[in-house]
């Protein structure tokens, strides 16, 4: 049974279903753009409406990118600016994004290529005011009503930022992110803090430090460049380190069981950073960016910010999530002993 499941996924996975799939969404979000007026969104509190930033960094992504952009125009948010930083592109993503110009509040910041992290430190820094950030990377897609429900989340709790379900793409599947389950999980989080899920830390919600993507969470801005937020340029996964250190000094942060992101698993073409698992210079990366986090969880515990069990929790994510995506390179297992300890 196992095998023709495998068998039925691997078919609907093919890249001509990602294009089926593709366009489904295309004409979906086409629909939603078409009921703008009559799909005004309306906060009581406060009276106006939180202005909302988006960052997405742009390379080599002309297939992928009229989708990202039509999802951002699908969530008929009145008050969004969208900052596109174009990474040294050289196919045709840039005349892609221009012709979303006049559809979106859409700056365009141009550089020679630099990478994700700078892509996205450079769109931050172009920010000229703002109330809320959150990141979008150009081949995945905004769930339809993905602001609304972030932004009514963060107005209701006034948490630092919240984070949102995800849910992966692959040709015309749609399943929620495995390695994350407990993360949204309801009554996995009851059981282990004492707050609620609208309102909570890292330290009573430990499995939070399973989801570390920076793209799937609305920011408030005040919170992000308070604490002088950025980056690390030159390192893949460079959002882990960067979102622990969020979940550690956030006073509060809200968990939104509802699907707010699209992530794209690529069946054509380059794949993405993340499916590059056989890669030894992305294995490198990954030990860093995991130490850096055992680091920082390390440093919470003696500012009263995490305890043992989040350490605890960490050590099973790596066992559980980051060991088996190496499997396939020899020595692998090896470089991860001293994170389990």
């Amino acid at each position: 049974m196992n095998a023709i499941l495998k068998a039925g996924y691997d078919f609907l996975s093919l890249p001509v279903a990602t294009k089926i799939s593709d366009a489904w969404l295309m004409a979906k979000f086409a629909r939603k753009v078409s009921k703008r007026a009559a799909a005004k969104m309306v906060f009581s509190d406060p009276p106006v409406t939180p202005k909302v930033t988006i960052v997405i960094p742009v390379y080599n992504v002309e297939r992928y990118l009229a989708l990202c952009l039509q999802s951002v125009c699908a969530q008929n948010y009145p008050n969004l600016d969208v900052i596109l930083v174009n990474d040294g592109s050289t196919d045709n993503s840039l005349a892609v994004a221009r012709k979303f110009q006049e559809k979106l509040n859409l700056h365009i910041v141009e550089q020679e290529n630099a990478g994700l992290s700078a892509a996205r430190n450079a769109g931050v820094r172009a920010i000229e005011n703002t109330d809320h950030l959150m990141f979008l990377d150009s081949d995945d897609a905004l769930a339809p009503d993905a602001l609304k429900h972030l932004v009514s989340r963060i107005i209701e709790t006034g948490a630092d930022f919240v984070v949102g379900d995800t849910t992966r793409m692959k040709g015309v599947t749609r399943l929620k992110r495995r390695d994350t389950r407990p993360v949204f999980d309801r009554r996995g989080f009851a059981a282990n803090s004492t707050g609620s899920l609208a309102s909570t830390t890292l330290l009573e919600h430990p499995h939070a430090i399973l989801d570390v993507t920076a793209w799937n969470r609305l920011f408030d801005f005040k919170f992000y460049s308070q604490n002088k937020f950025s980056f690390p340029e030159g390192l893949y996964f460079e959002d882990m380190a960067l979102m622990t250190k969020a979940y550690i000094r956030a006073a509060k942060f809200s968990v939104l069981s509802e699907t707010v992101y699209l992530w794209r698993v690529r069946t054509e073409g380059a794949k993405s950073i993340t499916q590059q698992t056989n890669d030894s210079q992305k294995l490198a990366d990954r030990i860093t960016a995991l130490r850096q986090m055992q680091g920082l969880i390390k440093a919470g515990m003696v500012m009263g910010k995490t305890n043992q069990r989040n350490l605890e929790v960490f050590k099973d994510r790596v066992w559980n999530h980051d060991i088996p995506l190496y499997k396939h390179i020899p020595g692998a297992r090896a470089l991860f002993d001293g994170l389990l300890k």
